[in-house]
């Protein structure tokens, strides 16, 4: 249009992502981080490859100006043999820069990113404005479950982030990497916030009183969430490093809730779907999740799985039990007995249509009242995070079940119930907004049980609205379930023999978080 203003770019041009003295040298750089061997060999101190700012024209330009002076009262020209003697130098004036500088102290480039972050998850109202706050919420706002509540540690990142460089850094590196993805743009700025972030990373790893810091396993996870939303299999080898930390630390009292639970998330999925045992420490946060029994916790939802509450511990049971199973670590009889009991306690957490949940935090005994974020009425919110702990739910159950039944076993009536009414409340979650985003691993479980070519069309559709969110983990899920579908269509064949899901994406290769 034409009133549209073309900012100019906010950081200096470096494509190439090699160090400044060799970039101004015209010289070829290694890369290395955090200093590159070229200029190291060369005798000459490297630059490092920090982002640095573009200052606008006017200031670039601006000549420097003279000295002022002043004569103190007794500096008159009578008295002063030599005025330079007894002339007092006043300090140059500062230059504010508004047009570089964001209210956040940050680049405009990074400011916008930095916000692009806060969004993807939760937003920060101190911060934006209110036409701001509706344009991000149109962002991966709609990630997670898209609402609001006290305990919301996505908030906690940015004032932790505007304090430490390494974890500005990876959290921008996360958000321009989506924003590109989104905006379907080629990525420039997410190599090197990552490449900043890692060698601040490897700076706390070298020093022992960083090392510990929580803010460490903060940049960790932020690079998992990189990795992941990316659609590589790199995360594992971070996740990796996350566990050894976590077991090398010994005390994790210090550690916020919000932290244990991302790091259960992850821990979770790596259970079920490559089949690593659940570390003990991750054992013991989970030992202070709502017990089955509780009845008062029957409509707690927690805010990072979507789920009840109460049904993540539940998981890890069933990862370790179908574990277990493939290792022959029991008998079969006993597998059996323990997934009937495990069956019960997945029923236990049913929720009814007319509850009315509130928020928790898995790792924390705290309950908290939520407001939606995204263009969604309460009741609508609210209706959603139901069915969307339903499906949940209902998928676990057929999780179990595959455990004590293999594939080529048609399913009992009640597990062909959980599965038609999981197809059906999947119409009252009906795209990626809010609560539908988190759905990935479901559609799996649930489309490996599928023949029909219409019900098959439509979890593709459903990939289709999850794709447009720019967070490429579930391109993996959708690649996994075709694979899925072709191997059972074989079967039916006779070219085949069956194989579960979890066989066929070991036999690909992939290894991804699928929620």
């Amino acid at each position: 249009m034409a009133n549209e203003r073309n900012l100019p770019p906010t950081t200096l041009q470096n494509d190439s992502g090699a160090c400044w003295t060799c970039l101004k040298q015209k010289r070829i750089c290694d890369l290395s981080l955090p200093r590159c061997r070229n200029c190291a060999e060369r005798g000459i101190r490297c630059q490092g490859f920090g982002i640095r700012p573009r200052w606008p024209a006017d200031f670039i330009r601006r000549k420097k100006r003279p000295r002022r002076t002043y004569d103190g009262p007794s500096n008159t020209r009578e008295s002063s043999g030599n005025n330079s003697d007894t002339r007092q130098t006043l300090p140059t004036s500062q230059f504010c820069v508004p047009q570089a500088l964001s209210s956040l102290g940050l680049p405009s480039q990074d400011s916008y990113f930095m916000q692009h972050f806060m969004s993807m998850f939760e937003y920060l109202s101190s911060s934006l404005s209110p036409s701001r706050i509706a344009q991000v919420l149109e962002n991966l706002a709609r990630v997670a479950l898209a609402i609001d509540y006290n305990q919301n540690g996505y908030r906690s990142l940015l004032p932790l982030a505007l304090h430490d460089p390494g974890l500005m850094n990876a959290a921008l590196a996360v958000a321009s990497s989506h924003h590109s993805r989104w905006q379907q743009t080629s990525d420039k700025d997410s190599r090197r916030y990552l490449r900043a972030a890692a060698a601040a990373l490897k700076g706390r790893f070298g020093n022992s009183s960083d090392l510990n810091s929580p803010v460490t396993l903060t940049i960790m996870l932020l690079l998992v969430s990189f990795e992941v939303f990316s659609g590589t299999p790199r995360w594992r080898g971070h996740f990796d490093a996350i566990r050894g930390w976590i077991r090398s630390r010994g005390d994790h009292s210090d550690l916020d809730p919000f932290l244990k639970t991302w790091v259960c998330l992850i821990e979770t999925q790596c259970a079920l779907n490559v089949g690593l045992p659940v570390m003990q420490e991750v054992e013991s946060w989970l030992d202070i999740c709502p017990n089955p029994s509780d009845i008062g916790q029957n409509d707690s939802i927690d805010a990072l799985f979507g789920c009840s509450s109460r049904l993540p511990k539940l998981m890890c049971a069933a990862s370790q039990l179908q574990k277990a199973s493939d290792d022959a670590e029991i008998p079969f009889e006993e597998i059996h007995r323990r997934s009937e009991t495990l069956q019960k306690a997945i029923q236990a957490t049913k929720m009814e249509d007319n509850s009315n949940p509130i928020i928790s935090i898995l790792c924390d005994d705290a309950r908290e009242k939520y407001s939606a974020t995204v263009g969604l009425e309460q009741e609508e919110l609210r209706r959603r995070m139901i069915a969307t702990a339903e499906i949940f739910r209902h998928t676990s159950h057929l999780y179990v079940y595959r455990i004590t039944h293999g594939v080529e076993e048609r399913l009992t009536s009640d597990m062909e119930e959980s599965l038609q009414t999981s197809l059906q409340l999947l119409t009252q979650v009906p795209d990626a907004l809010s609560p539908g985003a988190n759905l990935g691993w479901c559609l799996v479980v649930l489309g490996a049980e599928l023949d029909l070519l219409d019900q098959r069309d439509y979890i593709r559709s459903r990939w289709y609205s999850m794709h447009l969110l720019g967070i490429y983990n579930t391109k993996s899920g959708e690649k996994i379930l075709e694979a899925v579908w072709n191997h059972r269509d074989l079967v039916r064949s006779g070219l085949a023999t069956p194989a579960r899901w979890q066989d066929i994406m070991k036999d690909m290769g992939e290894h991804q978080i699928l929620v």
